[in-house]
């Protein structure tokens, strides 16, 4: 077994079966994590997977003088640790409840997160053990056995999301555990390795009863699918899978949405039904089309359709504002990426009352639509809000000004917003419209804006045309009528401004002014971040100004600490305690490695192999950015980008020169610099790539990325190929590419927010510009020695 010395087909087959596994957690724990994490957390999926393989990296580098770690049994040990890892997590999940933002004070639910994410970290940490002792044991074959790698995970990325379109997550993570198992039954049983096939055999029978009972993730009461689910009386109509989430439909005669109403409305709200898509967004149905939606016309989400009371209706995206059932039988077009609202829509009678129902992805309808101009463009999914690392295209100042261009002359864009005091999003979207307005030739941007506000909501008009006296005669009637304050209209008057939702200070209108009249910004708009949100970081709903953060939480108190976007704090946290962990671990084996031979040195080595780690994560998650432009759905851009990456990278490890010259590295260099190149194009040519059908860009965008992808696989065989002669130093080294592309992890979507994703782009290329730097010198002292 151990004096084996080539790899096998199996062995081949092995690694990238766990490989495949490895990777469709990273998915998998996308959708699992919506249900007691915020955000789609791709970067701490990521970051897992990474920590348990520089820690695997680790525990290999102390162990590597040991023959039994480079046996059958040290890989199925670590294949077991990783079948028995993902049936933890199932049991975790499903048992610990988290809330996540008292984590921040309470140190029994920081114990609760912690452990929710070491479950989590145990299956990557024994696939970190299966694949780092097949580099240590056949060192010179690190090509076919990184291909293998590379090629495997890929696989793994696809069918995570081939598997959550059909199946609920918890039953897809017990699915890849039932084929980890079975594969090491398979290889226990052919390489007589009896005591740990029959573990696996056990696992086996185990992740077959979770496969076919698996257990329902437990739901943070933090989450609306929970709040909803404890109503008096409620009742689950059916649950559907899908890439999006896990789609529940609940009805409850005690479900009522009016966001907008007036205080003024006596009368009913019908009941509707609610689809809760994960487990945090509501999107309210109306139980049967035509509705009686009598008390639109005394609500903010009715006002636009009585502005406008002619011509077609756009709606971007799903909300409770639910502008569609506002309009009344105007002709509409409702435009939501998950096609499985749509249909149970279209099953209650939307398409016979007038709506057309369009299953796309917002920015892209607004490049194509072919059905405009519009007299209002709908902001529905504004209502939602987001989170502050999530990304919104829509609404930026690029995407504000294509609606703009969609209007007729005298249209209306509609965007929601909750209410806050002190105003938390108003001023950057407020600032976002401003900036868009300028950009589609509006000379003085105020002209164009109405704003209108209530209890708990926030209304800003928008029009490519200064609003008529007609529309400003509207907009003080329908306030008078209903009791709503306009917050701003042209040429507005200060003492107009708060009158019946009396607040200190008639603040929205003071910020519109500043906007408009380019001033300083109220005192307390300045704890938050208010610039525009542009295309290169579209990041709408980033609100923490760092530098405010502790006057914040002085002003306002307790509440101060609900304003904060913990997301990056924790992203923040999770950099530094990473940097901490990885800087201890990664010196613990030294100790006990033999002494380095020329032409490497111990920094040059650690800091080639940090280059690489740190380079190769950033770029792939700031493509992986860029791509929801263009795919809309953030689990169908991260299994495109995963499998891209991952597949191109294999097939260019597997073509990696064997020589180590100058001619060689050049080469691998030059084609990691052409790839990057081409990497550009989604940066750049974006209305082009918006345009095609669907599969046409999914090609495409695969087309872009194969030959970065390719060129990406190839420096890090390359180098662990030149540390063939120095067995015990490769799993240190793969140890350090693991704990710095964890780093990457969470650094990629701060450097995102904080300087653009192009710029984080330009900053992971300039770690290859590093890595190629190191190499060099490697040859240049090989030549003198």
């Amino acid at each position: 077994m151990v004096g084996r010395e080539t790899p096998g087909r199996l062995d081949l087959v092995a690694v990238a079966g766990v490989s495949a596994a490895l990777l469709a957690l990273e998915v998998l724990l996308l959708r699992l994590f919506e249900f007691s994490h915020w955000y789609h957390f791709a970067g701490l999926a990521i970051a897992l997977a990474l920590l348990g393989l520089g820690a695997a990296g680790t525990t290999l580098a102390l162990a590597g003088r040991y023959p039994f770690s480079r046996g059958d049994g040290w890989f199925l040990t670590g294949l077991g640790v990783t079948g028995a890892g993902f049936l933890l997590l199932l049991v975790v999940q499903s048992r610990v409840t988290l809330r996540p933002v008292f984590a921040g004070w309470d140190l029994g639910e920081l114990v609760r997160l912690l452990l929710v994410d070491l479950a989590a970290f145990v299956p990557f940490y024994g696939a970190g053990l299966a694949i780092g002792q097949v580099f240590l044991r056949w060192p010179e074959r690190t090509r076919g056995l990184y291909a293998a790698n590379l090629l495997g995970s890929g696989i793994g990325s696809l069918g995570a999301a081939l598997l959550l379109a059909t199946v609920p997550v918890a039953m897809a993570l017990a699915v890849v555990a039932v084929l980890l198992f079975a594969l090491g039954s398979v290889i226990g049983w052919v390489r007589g390795q009896r005591v740990a096939g029959a573990a696996c055999v056990l696992g086996l029978a185990l992740a077959l009863i979770a496969a076919v009972r698996p257990p329902e993730p437990a739901v943070s009461d933090f989450k609306a699918l929970s709040r909803i689910g404890e109503l008096p009386g409620v009742e689950t109509l059916a649950v559907h899978s899908g890439l999006p989430g896990r789609l529940t439909l609940l009805r409850a005669d005690s479900l009522r949405y009016a966001p907008g109403l007036s205080l003024g409305w006596t009368e009913s709200v019908p009941s509707v039904d609610v689809a809760v898509v994960g487990s945090d967004r509501v999107v309210p149905l109306v139980r049967r089309w035509p509705v009686d939606a009598a008390h639109r016309r005394a609500s903010l989400a009715g006002l636009p359709r009585q502005l406008r009371p002619h011509g077609r209706l756009l709606v971007l995206g799903s909300g409770a504002w639910q502008t569609p059932v506002a309009a009344g039988g105007r002709a509409v077009t409702w435009v939501e990426a998950d096609g499985r609202l749509l249909e149970i829509a279209r099953a209650r009678g939307a398409s016979e009352a007038g709506i057309t129902l369009v299953e796309d992805g917002a920015w892209r309808h607004l490049v194509t639509a072919p059905d405009g101009p519009y007299s209002v463009i709908a902001f529905d999914a504004a209502w939602e809000e987001g989170d502050a690392a999530a990304e919104d295209y829509v609404l930026t100042v690029a995407g504000l000004a294509l609606a703009l261009a969609r209007l007729e002359a005298d249209g209306l864009l509609a965007i929601p917003l909750p209410l806050d005091d002190p105003p938390r999003y108003y001023p950057r979207v407020m600032a976002t419209l401003e900036r868009a307005l300028h950009r589609q030739g509006a000379a003085a941007p105020g002209d164009h804006v109405a704003v209108l506000r209530g209890l708990q909501a926030l209304l800003i008009l928008a029009s490519p045309r200064p609003l008529a006296e007609a529309d400003i005669a509207a907009l003080r009637d329908f306030a008078e009528r209903w009791r709503f304050d306009v917050a701003w209209w042209p040429g507005q008057a200060r003492e107009q401004a708060n009158r019946y939702h009396r607040l200190d200070s008639p603040v929205f209108h003071d910020i519109a002014r500043a906007l408009f009249e380019r001033r300083p910004l109220p005192p307390a708009t300045r704890l938050f971040h208010a610039a525009p949100a542009e295309l290169d970081r579209p990041y709408p709903w980033r609100s923490l100004a760092w530098g405010e953060t502790p006057r914040l939480v002085r002003e306002l108190g307790g509440r101060g600490w609900s304003y904060l976007d913990w997301t990056l704090i924790l992203s923040v946290v999770t950099t530094v305690v990473v940097a901490v962990l990885a800087f201890l671990l990664v010196l613990v084996p030294l100790g006990r490695l033999p002494a380095i031979q020329r032409p490497f040195g111990r920094l040059s080595v650690a800091g080639y192999f940090s280059a690489l780690g740190l380079g190769y994560i950033v770029v792939e998650l700031v493509v992986f950015q860029r791509l929801i432009l263009y795919l809309g759905e953030p689990v169908l851009a991260a299994a495109l980008v995963f499998a891209t990456f991952l597949i191109g990278s294999g097939i260019g490890s597997a073509m990696t020169p064997a020589d180590a010259s100058r001619a060689s590295l050049g080469r691998i260099y030059l084609a990691v610099a052409v790839g990057l190149a081409l990497a550009l194009v989604p940066f750049m040519a974006v209305h082009a790539l918006s345009t095609p059908p669907l599969a046409w860009r999914l090609a495409l965008l695969v087309a872009l990325l194969l030959p970065l992808a390719w060129a990406m696989g190839r420096p890090f065989p390359w180098a662990l190929r030149q540390l063939a002669g120095q067995d015990r130093w490769i799993p240190w080294a793969w140890g350090i590419n693991g704990f710095t592309s964890v780093l990457g992890a969470s650094l990629a979507p701060l450097l995102s927010i904080h300087i653009g994703q192009s710029a984080a782009l330009v900053a992971g290329a300039a770690c290859y510009v590093v890595a190629f730097a190191i190499a060099r010198h490697w040859l240049v002292r090989s030549k003198r020695a």
